[in-house]
């Protein structure tokens, strides 16, 4: 890009932040700064198409393309085949004129006008020591007139990649990570070639892939993160939103140069509008950028460090990452009180810190979920109160906890009739199953909270929270803006109500839960201790999901079930165990009724685990893996190595079809203790690791010392 003008240059950290002028046109790149002398010199003219030899054109291989993106409804779409695709570069885009630069030691603004009706500001954040930047946009309507946006992006990302001087064929590809219900995660990495991104024969004709969330689990598809890898240079851009609800991110190509960009849904895309009176502002949600010199794996945690930066103080039992109980996988929402208590005492001394009730605690209603809403303590489980329950466990050393989906209500609850506290979308209440949903754009909703929710965790001196989601809004909902807008209002409402309750029990840990792994998006990590994983309770592929969500978000946010049946042999139990150990374990099943020899197991794991805590809190992990495509039925093997300053550990799985025997390289480090079934043998040998006697389906865990 050396034939394009640089108007500024910022160092922050280990990256340079660029921005291009040229022709009136502000573009933004960012580059690993060790690299920035291996900048190519692009071409400037696309001689050798066949259009140019054939026809005599003059078509230029790159157009810088505009770091703000956005849309004035009473403005064309770009030309170019853009309608229906993408709405990059619209007539809006156009009329944009570039005014001035604000530079400082932590933030680059850069002021653009639109005729004179809007003022943008796209805003950069950076820090010396951090290995990303933060970006978001604002706007301001500074006429006397009403105007209606259709699109207005977080970021736009250019001139991709700086460091090929042509198109780039067969040196690009786009990251991402898909999800489902217990299938989080998937890692999905494809050629521009594939995914139909190449340039036309005549450079016309933009090219996009968008995609996105249109209602209020953020992570019910594809996570919020996009990654774009020049494997010429071995160099990956990437991008995280830090989405509460709905979402958009693209990657688009005109010419030789792709671009990425993304923030709040457009109205092509998911019937977003937003209109602004005069003299309001608008600030889009953040987006985390980063880039490095690497592979996806050295590139994620930079992205996932901002989920743990600037965080108010944790809850002080959250200090040393302790392990736990949840009884969901027990008694499947029946638990009480008489079936409890002899879990707590058997496992009194095995070092988990806190007990958790999952659902079923409340008076049932109408249905077994009907008291969703109501939350009112079920006397037939709990006959002398849950204060007294609560005293019991706290008496035998737990924190407890307890398990809430305050934002939805069950359609058969006594709050539910109040429909004015309800979402409603053409007047009607939104109802999904069994499921309506509370508006908290209404601060009645967060009186009724307040005394249910609130009080009743402060009463009961519970002192852990497991808030679950099952339900999504869908697209919108009624208010003053487009359906899509609402939600967002509503989202960032109830985003404002977590707030509100840390600063009521700042001692009050909180696990973020949306049928699994739906919520895993930065925005929620930020506002919890722990993350659910995934609803994967029992399935084999849960050590696979485990290793996914990992790169996704910080290690120690990531809650992982462990399972365990009376029916475990010991290398089930091992798999189970070990799989809970990429992350914060999570002990669920038949707790009461395991063997001596299955509870000593599970003791030994228990303290294995507490070992692995300095790691587990801050380090690097590094997935090996050789797996077939089936995550239900998995072949080959997992070694997931997490690594800091003193040492490391490794979490090892096999599949169907495993290998009976493994070497893995020491780095120079010393076996300090190993977790695994009594027939595998484990040997440090010249600089190896030995491990044999391996069997399908085997879990183990390595502590390894510098």
């Amino acid at each position: 890009m050396k034939i394009f003008q640089i108007h500024s240059k910022i160092t922050a950290g280990d990256i340079t932040i660029i921005y291009y002028l040229h022709n009136g046109v502000m573009s933004f790149c960012i580059i690993p700064s060790q690299m920035e002398d291996e900048i190519a010199v692009h071409r400037k003219n696309l001689d050798d198409t066949f259009c140019c030899q054939q026809h005599k054109f003059d078509l230029p291989a790159v157009l810088p393309e505009s770091m703000l993106q956005f849309k004035v409804a009473t403005d064309a779409n770009a030309a170019q085949h853009t309608i229906d695709a993408c709405m990059r570069n619209s007539q809006s885009v156009d009329k944009l004129k570039f005014v001035d630069q604000e530079i400082t030691a932590s933030s680059i603004i850069t002021n653009f006008t639109y005729e004179d009706k809007l003022s943008l500001r796209h805003i950069v954040r950076y820090w010396k020591n951090r290995p990303y930047i933060l970006t978001n946009t604002e706007v301001e309507n500074i006429s006397e007139t009403r105007i209606k946006l259709e699109s207005l992006a977080s970021f736009s990302l250019g001139m991709l990649s700086p460091f090929q001087a042509d198109s780039g064929i067969g040196k690009y590809k786009i990251h991402r990570y898909g999800s489902n219900w217990s299938a989080e995660g998937r890692h999905e990495a494809r050629t521009v070639e594939e995914l139909n991104l190449e340039m036309s024969w005549q450079a016309a004709g933009m090219r996009a892939l968008r995609f996105g969330n249109r209602g209020s689990m953020p992570v019910k598809e594809f996570f919020p993160f996009v990654g774009f890898e020049d494997t010429g240079k071995k160099v990956l851009w990437g991008v995280q939103l830090l989405a509460l609800g709905p979402w958009q991110l693209e990657v688009t190509r005109f010419c030789d140069f792709l671009n990425i960009d993304g923030g709040m849904l457009e109205r092509e895309f998911g019937q977003w509008t937003k209109t602004l009176a005069p003299g309001e502002k608008y600030a889009t949600m953040g987006a985390v950028l980063s880039c490095v010199q690497g592979d996806i794996q050295d590139l994620m945690p930079r992205l996932t460090a901002y989920q743990e930066d600037d965080l108010p103080p944790a809850p002080e039992n959250e200090k040393d990452l302790p392990a736990l109980f949840n009884d969901w996988c027990t008694f499947w929402g029946s638990g009480a009180e008489k079936d409890l208590l002899p879990i707590a005492e058997r496992n009194r001394n095995l070092g988990l810190k806190y007990f958790v009730l999952d659902a079923g605690w409340f008076t049932p209603g109408a249905d077994a979920c009907g008291g969703i809403g109501d939350w009112d303590v079920s006397r037939d489980k709990f006959p002398s109160g849950m204060k007294s329950f609560t005293g019991k466990i706290r008496d035998m050393g737990y924190v407890p906890g307890v398990w809430f989906e305050f934002e939805n209500c069950s359609k058969s609850s006594k709050i539910s009739s109040r429909t004015d506290l309800l979402l409603q979308l053409d007047g009607a209440v939104i109802s999904h199953g069994a499921t309506n949903f509370l508006d908290f754009r209404n601060q009645d909703v967060w009186g009724y909270l307040s005394e249910k929710l609130i009080d009743m965790l402060r009463e009961n001196n519970f002192g852990y929270m497991k808030v679950d989601y099952n339900s999504s809004t869908g697209f919108g909902c009624d208010g003053q803006d487009s359906p899509p807008e609402e939600i967002r209002k509503h989202i960032e409402a109830a985003e404002r109500f977590f707030i509100k309750l840390r600063k009521e029990l700042p001692q009050l840990v909180i696990e973020i839960c949306s049928s699994g792994g739906h919520r895993l998006s930065p925005a929620w990590t930020r506002l919890s201790s722990m993350s659910s994983f995934s609803d994967v309770h029992e399935g084999r592929e849960a050590p696979i999901i485990a290793a996914n969500v990992q790169q996704l978000i910080p290690l120690s946010h990531s809650q992982i079930w462990a399972t365990l049946r009376k029916t475990n042999d010991s290398r089930r139990l091992h798999y189970s165990l070990a799989s809970g150990m990429i992350g914060r374990l999570c002990l669920s099943g038949d707790m009461a009724d395991l063997s001596e020899e299955q509870h000593r197991i599970v003791a030994e794991a228990v303290k294995f685990y507490e070992g692995l805590k300095p790691l587990v809190r801050q380090g690097k992990t590094r997935v090996d893996s050789l797996i077939g495509p089936a995550y239900s039925d998995p072949t080959g093997h997992q070694i997931v190595r997490r690594s800091n300053a003193n040492g490391s550990f490794l979490i090892i799985h096999t599949f169907r079809n495993s290998p009976s025997r493994l070497s893995i390289q020491a780095h120079g480090e010393k076996i300090k203790a190993v977790f695994k079934e009594t027939e595998v043998t484990v040997e440090l040998k010249s600089g190896l690791i030995e491990i044999g006697n391996l069997s399908p389906f085997a879990g183990m865990a390595i502590l390894l010392e510098k």
